[in-house]
């Protein structure tokens, strides 16, 4: 990609140290930006976060990812993925996937990931059907949500991608492989409106284009498990 692109986007770095990594808040700003900002306007550049370059830990002390630079504003700096991706919603706007209102599709989402993390870093055996059932719990919200919506179409908000569904569908990926590999975990058979939401995404190029490979996935969590 050119170096006169605008955006400098950095994201994880998969175990090889080049190619793109398994973190679900790099990979949701890497799908909005495949939404929302043209090709030739997004440089993306892997960061080895198990061994951190000086200029990637000079623009961010902290060595979190992602992190956009936009040098067309004196290299500014935004450092939070959903941060990042209401820039590009603020610099491209579209009424379609647009991050202003949420609403109801945020509120039955939100509350996954974490306990996808709790059940994956589980280390006692008698908590981990505590755990499943946690997981279980926020499944049922985005199950009843997808029955429920007003909006039609495949995705959250309607007929295409949105940001929430950038948001969801890497965490969902997650909680497929490495809930699957650490917590003996899989997505109840009840769900069979989020079965048919996560099969319809696994058909969507711009979402599939942006998946590590699933032993990545294992590999990330296995430094916390």
């Amino acid at each position: 990609m050119s170096s006169l692109a605008r955006f400098l986007l950095y994201v994880k770095a998969a175990s090889d140290g080049r190619s793109i990594g398994d973190c679900p808040f790099c990979q949701r700003v890497m799908i909005f930006a495949k939404l929302r900002v043209p090709d030739n306007q997004v440089e993306i550049k892997t960061v080895d976060t198990y061994n951190k370059p000086e200029d990637f830990l000079a623009l961010n002390p902290e060595g979190k990812v992602p992190v956009l630079i936009d040098r067309q504003k004196d290299n500014k700096i935004i450092t939070d993925s959903a941060e990042i991706n209401k820039y590009f919603d603020s610099s491209f706007p579209q009424e379609a996937g647009s991050v202003a209102d949420p609403g109801p599709a945020t509120e039955a989402c939100q509350g996954l990931f974490g306990k996808v993390a709790a059940l994956i870093r589980n280390k006692a055996p008698e908590k981990s059907e505590e755990h499943k059932q946690a997981v279980t719990e926020e499944l049922d919200k985005i199950n009843n949500y997808l029955c429920k919506k007003n909006s039609g179409g495949n995705y959250l908000l309607g007929t295409q991608l949105s940001e929430v569904d950038c948001m969801i569908l890497p965490r969902l990926r997650h909680l497929q492989v490495a809930g699957k590999h650490y917590g003996n975990y899989d997505i109840p058979d009840q769900f069979a409106a989020l079965k048919e939401y996560l099969s319809v995404a696994n058909s969507n190029d711009i979402y599939t284009s942006t998946c590590c490979p699933e032993e990545e996935i294992i590999f990330g969590w296995g430094k916390h498990t």
